[in-house]
């Protein structure tokens, strides 16, 4: 029976090959953009679930008093006082990142991240090595772990095991020794935690007493496995009287203060929800968006509803034409079930050849997809085995439903008189009105999507982006100097680039009021103003002394203060009616308002603005290893030439000149709503090509099945323009009546979108009657065509048999 259904199918096709090529074509564009959707869904919600102990593992976040916002960081000390002090924590792990480092080793160089890690840290997670002992990593306190493809990069084919690397900082001459102890194998491409190069944190150098330790050392990101726990905020509250206890004592005997409150809550978050559901955590740079994930995965739906819904369409009208052939068959003994399994094998038949489709087009599509989407995961015929077979069996599925769909449309063309078709005919149109409703509603999200990136793209965000960088000068105090002889620089100022996509948030508390102001704390001289085009609304200017100790800056009745400029935001926050003078409390700095600056947005637009204060001080070390610049337009390349050529002279390591200008770019910023505009027109494009198709099946069917009528009303005198309307107005009523239902969905899915902003664009009553005249547009240009054909028809070849 397959044999023969097959052999039939294909001399089907060579007799009506055009119309089965525009089927197979439309469902082939839907499935193989479905295709690439479902693996960047699957890949997308595989992240860290190749963690074993995944389902107890939760990082501990923090959360600052009177603040919306998450940070993924904890105090130091936190980890092993919760392990000692619960019994319901098992274990945990710390993560801290030091950034910006060089690794050497001989001549060759590369930077990277080096991180500080637990030793436990490979009991939560499944990490393993390739060579090593991890017993070693706990007993050698300068020993390093490092990736297969950093051992590549290093050593090329030499056995890394017992080698020793150097670690430079960027902005400092500070070096450190480390024996490579361990190669790690390749961490995998869904993974949050990533890394080169790993180190016991136990050797992490604080140069601070242990009670000081939870106020000034770096923050880890903190893991706690808990393996059965009925209360999760019972330990995050722990937590943070832990924290609040172990901080009062750093501040009474490390800086002589009383700590009357605490400033920050924790937060516990599943391992599982690290990657998708961290949309409001700072500090963290691997981060997915589940919100894109529901968009995208809706369009993939409604692009497959589209390419069914025009398969059947196209097949109804050729349906129609075998309803002798389908009758004949039920005389000679063929059931309507074996009709039904004709059609749903002719259905699997095609789906198959689509699947086969996506393969032979994978090495072409597969990185335009790939930029569409903004990722990066590759498929693998052996690693993507189990993504595969799964994909195969939704496209059996697909074949099954298609053919039995179409038998159930075909049900009446087939097995009753032509009198009964109209309800064939309905269930095209409404098909169709459905596929318009889809388009209307593509087209007002497009334009809002695109609405909204002008926006963000054109605001006046108080300060320069543009043509301003970030240097980092490895301390060197010659390199400002250098630059400012150059005619094409305009500014420049020890400080730290003021645009700052990832941010947290520092208490200054109010010496006569104890009012705590959360504030985005940023380092800048005298300047700092000029370089990012600030404005100064009144005070005075940060003088060019910078505070270099915390002696200088503590003596508040000597009058050594660090003077600070703060912006209009943290005045009113601050409740400040006259600012000029007020001092106030960060830890063991005391800072001074001398002078009020403007409303900055150096935060993206997701966030409204925030406090901003502006100091000038020399915090460990590093006040002449970060130097912002500010230049004229169109010399970007000459000057990083000229700082290449500065840094080549005093042999700078080649790995550290690769990286040393940074501009932060608002692309990169609002890059998923950039992907959310690609994502939107590319398959706006694909929709509307299937939408084409289906009016253009639809019309002909209609102008066949009123071929007659047509004959009829030309020999009554009907001129070509009543002909046309009349096959047109049922074109206009279904656009009619798709962009009625289209705009409410549509404003309500911009309407929750737009939420996501701070500051947003207006949901402009233009752009919805733009979208339904462009959509009218297309539609009867798409089927004048065909209907112009039918209306210039000679009647007697139409009436020639009546």
């Amino acid at each position: 029976m397959l044999f023969k259904i097959l052999r039939e199918y294909f001399r089907r096709i060579t007799r009506n090959y055009k119309i089965y090529a525009v089927s197979i074509l439309g469902m082939s564009v839907a499935i193989i953009a479905s295709f690439h959707i479902y693996h960047f869904v699957y890949k997308e919600l595989s992240v860290d679930k190749f963690h074993e102990k995944r389902e107890d593992i939760y990082r501990v976040i923090k959360k600052p008093i009177n603040s919306n916002f998450l940070v993924a960081e904890s105090p130091f000390p936190l980890g092993p006082l919760l392990k000692e002090t619960l019994p319901q924590v098992n274990n945990y792990a710390r993560f801290l990142n030091d950034y910006d480092r060089i690794i050497k080793i001989g001549e060759n160089t590369i930077k990277d991240e080096v991180s500080y890690i637990d030793p436990s840290f490979f009991e939560l997670f499944n990490f393993s090595l390739k060579q090593g002992r991890l017993e070693e990593f706990e007993e050698t306190p300068n020993g390093i772990i490092i990736s297969q493809n950093a051992a590549l990069s290093l050593f090329g084919k030499q056995d890394a095991i017992g080698k020793t690397l150097t670690l430079l900082k960027d902005y400092s001459s500070e070096t450190k020794d480390v024996v490579v102890i361990g190669i790690l194998n390749d961490i995998p491409e869904t993974s949050t935690i990533k890394s080169n190069f790993l180190i016991n944190i136990n050797s992490y150098k604080t140069n601070v007493t242990e009670e000081m330790k939870w106020v000034t050392v770096g923050a880890p990101v903190l893991f706690i496995h808990i393996p059965k726990v009925d209360d999760l905020n019972f330990i995050s509250s722990k937590a943070g009287e832990l924290t609040f206890v172990n901080m009062k004592k750093g501040f009474k005997i490390g800086l002589g203060e009383d700590m009357d409150k605490p400033y920050y809550q924790f937060e516990l978050q599943p391992l599982n929800d690290v990657y998708m559901h961290s949309e409001n955590v700072t500090r963290q740079k691997i981060k997915g968006d589940f919100q894109f994930l529901k968009i995208i995965v809706l369009v993939g739906l409604l692009m497959l509803f589209l390419a069914i819904s025009n398969y059947i369409i196209m097949n109804l009208g050729l349906n129609m034409n075998r309803a002798e052939e389908f009758n004949m068959r039920r005389y000679l003994g063929i059931s309507k079930a074996g009709v039904c399994i004709q059609l749903i094998m002719e259905s699997l038949i095609n789906t198959f050849i689509c699947f086969a489709l996506t393969f032979l087009t994978y090495p072409i599509l597969g990185k335009f997809i790939s930029y569409i989407l903004g990722f990066n995961y590759h498929l693998s015929f052996t690693d993507d085995l189990i993504f595969i077979a799964s994909y195969f069996l939704i496209i059996v599925f697909l074949g099954i439903a298609i053919g039995g769909l179409e038998f159930l449309f075909s049900y009446n063309s087939i097995f009753k008189s032509k009198a009964n078709n109209h309800g064939s005919a309905n269930s095209k149109k409404i098909l169709i009105g459905f596929q318009l409703f889809i388009f209307i509603g593509l087209i007002i999200c497009i334009l809002f999507v695109r609405k909204q990136v002008d926006y963000i793209q054109e605001r006046d965000l108080g300060f320069s982006v543009n043509n301003v960088v970030h240097i980092s000068t490895r301390n060197d105090k010659e390199l400002k100097p250098f630059l400012e002889t150059k005619s094409y620089v305009k500014s420049t100022s020890y400080s730290q680039l003021l645009y700052t996509p990832s941010f947290g948030t520092a208490p200054l508390i109010n010496t006569k009021t104890q009012q705590v102001t959360d504030v985005i704390l940023h380092r800048g001289d005298q300047n700092f103003l000029k370089t990012n085009n600030v404005k100064l609304l009144y005070g005075k200017n940060l003088s060019n002394q910078a505070s270099y100790n915390t002696s200088q800056i503590n003596d508040e009745q000597n009058g050594s203060l660090t003077e600070v400029l703060v912006s209009e935001t943290f005045v009113r926050k601050a409740n400040l009616k006259e600012p000029i003078g007020q001092v106030f409390n960060l830890e063991n700095y005391k800072f001074v308002i001398i002078g009020v600056v403007n409303d900055v947005q150096n935060i993206p637009l997701y966030y409204p603005i925030q406090p901003l204060v502006v100091m000038n001080i020399d915090y460990n070390g590093w006040y002449y290893g970060s130097l912002v610049v500010s230049y004229q337009d169109g010399y970007r390349k000459q000057l990083e030439s000229d700082i290449r050529a500065f840094f080549t002279e005093k042999g700078i390591d080649s790995a550290f000149l690769d990286e040393v200008v940074f501009q932060y770019d608002l692309n990169d910023i609002y890059k998923k709503e950039l992907q959310l505009k690609r994502l939107l027109e590319a398959f706006t494009v694909i929709v509307l090509f299937i939408s084409l198709l289906g009016l253009v099946a639809i019309s002909l069917f209609i102008t066949e099945s009123k071929t007659k009528e047509i004959g009829i009303r030309k020999v009554n005198g009907a001129t070509i323009n009543e002909i046309m309307l009349m096959l047109n107005k049922d074109f206009i009523k279904w656009v009619a009546i798709a962009f009625v239902i289209a705009c409410p969905i549509a404003y309500y899915a911009m309407h929750k979108w737009l939420e996501n902003f701070a500051y947003k664009t207006e949901l402009s009553w233009w752009v919805f009657a733009l979208a339904g005249l462009f959509t009218l547009l297309i539609a009867l240009l798409t089927v004048s065509w065909q209907t112009y054909r039918a209306a210039t028809s000679n009647p007697v070849e139409s009436l020639r048999d009546e």
